[in-house]
């Protein structure tokens, strides 16, 4: 038995003899040869059975999971299917499925059934995924596919990836981030169901956690039905690694071009037809599908700033998530206090994640505005959409900029709170016509000469509010429509 030992861990040293190793290779290194000596040092008088000696695949095999830095268990020489997790960056991983055995021509048919869903989580037939929308989270579960082999899945931006058990089988769990958030991650679970040749995936977003992902898993019943399906009828998993290798060649293919709808800056020409609140300017441009010699007139009839949320009377013209946030940011006193914000520098996904680099606190202010929309035409107008967003805007000498707090030490900068006006995201997070029930973002109908009034809020940081323009066709940026149309300057008469 010790000469055996001594011939696998030869084997084992001349595995990694040309291989420069890191502190954790080594030491799985040690691990490898631990278990070995284990192995044969154990007493085989007891069970009267001589051990049959590991073969050099099988060595091979304990080599490559120590050098992988995975479970050892998924190389279990009675495994039909193994996983592999790769770590090839500090945060870039890559998954992939092997197999000696081809695919049968048929397969059981399986039925699916999820026994546990998160408390407060519902379906939601328009995302297909359980949410639960106060908790900014969601957890969604895919039809098995079958198991064949096919290309390595690769990842970047992974925080977390490790190999598990779920219920005896063998799973991966991998988990990234795209944000600076390090609360608001992807996850997802990859578990095997070998005897069915299936690979069941459970995902998660936002704030959903792993540990409910696991036990959505190990509470979900693959179930065969007694019948034979053609393997080529279902979904494979490559047909998933080939789907997802595609669209990130075509995305990686593209050139990078400007683009030629928005943009930054406007010179003084572009900025000539800027209104002031109070002026009337025709908005007959925006009008879909109307009658000829339709026309829609608009006006900023009123600004208001305030420091709380007095003037929000319609609860039901603010999105849930939108108007907490919006509270959260509101003190004892019923005040207005200040938010975040974060300096965001971007990681590649390799080697760097994207981080906050610094913050700084501002004070926010709400800022209110009604908008009247008069049929100048001689026909009724019907569905007549709207959509007005704040835009600070700056000038420098005879350009026009839009406002960005972005230096040479970020990439961008963002409120750490939602719903926040954002200087290129369009947005009109409180919208309400009243005596209107149902509020939505268009005027169901304004008869010859009749006007309708809009009535519309944003939060706003308290260092914009003197830059502040009303762009009336939504735009967040500079485009020949909106400026064609003429932006509503507030200037600095109202703050």
């Amino acid at each position: 038995m010790k000469t055996e030992n001594h011939g696998n861990e030869q084997k084992i040293r001349d595995i990694y003899k040309n291989t420069t190793a890191s502190d954790i290779v080594k030491k799985r290194t040690e691990e490898t040869l631990t278990f070995l000596k284990q192995q044969n040092n154990s007493d085989a008088t007891v069970t009267h059975r001589k051990k049959k000696p590991l073969t050099f695949r099988r060595i091979a095999a304990i080599a490559a999971a120590a050098i992988l830095c995975i479970s050892g268990t998924v190389f279990a020489a009675e495994r039909i299917y193994q996983i592999h997790l790769n770590k090839k960056r500090e945060y870039q991983r890559t998954l992939q499925i092997s197999t000696e055995k081809k695919l049968p021509k048929e397969v059981e048919e399986v039925k699916m059934k999820v026994n546990y869903i998160p408390e407060g989580f519902t379906y939601s037939s328009e995302k297909e995924y359980y949410v639960n929308q106060s908790h900014d989270a969601g957890y969604w579960i895919s039809e098995p596919v079958l198991a064949d082999e096919a290309e390595p899945l690769s990842m970047s931006f992974v925080s977390d990836a490790q190999p598990l058990t779920v219920d005896g089988r063998d799973a991966v769990y991998i988990r990234v981030r795209y944000s600076a958030d390090k609360d608001w991650e992807n996850g997802k679970l990859y578990v095997l169901y070998e005897e069915l040749n299936r690979i069941l995936m459970i995902g998660s977003w936002g704030h959903g956690e792993k540990e409910e992902l696991i036990k959505i898993a190990e509470n979900t019943d693959l179930t065969p039905t007694g019948k034979m399906v053609a393997s080529k009828n279902l979904t494979h998993w490559s047909d998933i690694i080939n789907t997802l290798s595609k669209e990130a060649d075509e995305k990686g293919s593209d050139d990078p071009t400007e683009d030629d709808y928005y943009y930054y800056e406007a010179d003084e020409a572009q900025m000539a037809n800027v209104h002031q609140v109070g002026d009337k300017f025709d908005l007959s441009s925006l009008l879909d599908e109307a009658p000829e010699g339709s026309g829609l007139e608009a006006s900023i009839t009123k600004v208001q700033v305030e420091d709380d949320l007095s003037l929000i009377t319609n609860r039901e013209a603010i999105m849930d998530e939108t108007y907490e946030s919006w509270k959260d940011l509101t003190g004892p006193d019923g005040k207005l206090t200040s938010d975040t914000m974060n300096y965001i520098k971007n990681g590649n996904g390799t080697d760097t994640m994207t981080e906050v680099v610094r913050t700084e606190k501002q004070p926010v202010k709400l800022l209110y505005a009604e908008a009247e929309y008069t049929n100048t035409g001689s026909t009724t107008l019907r569905n007549v959409h709207y959509f007005v967003n704040a835009v600070p805007i700056i000038k420098e000498g005879a350009v026009y900029k839009i406002f960005d707090r972005t230096d040479e030490t970020c990439d961008y900068v963002e409120n750490e709170h939602i719903g926040i006006s954002t200087p290129g995201i369009s947005d009109m997070p409180y919208n309400d016509i009243p005596d209107d029930k149902n509020p939505k973002n268009y005027i169901t109908e304004i008869k010859p000469g009749e006007s309708v009034t809009v009535r519309l809020a944003w939060l706003v940081n308290e260092d914009e509010l003197d830059k502040m323009y009303l762009s009336m066709n939504g735009d967040s940026l500079f485009t020949d429509q909106g400026l064609k149309i003429g932006l509503v300057e507030l200037g600095t008469g109202y703050f």
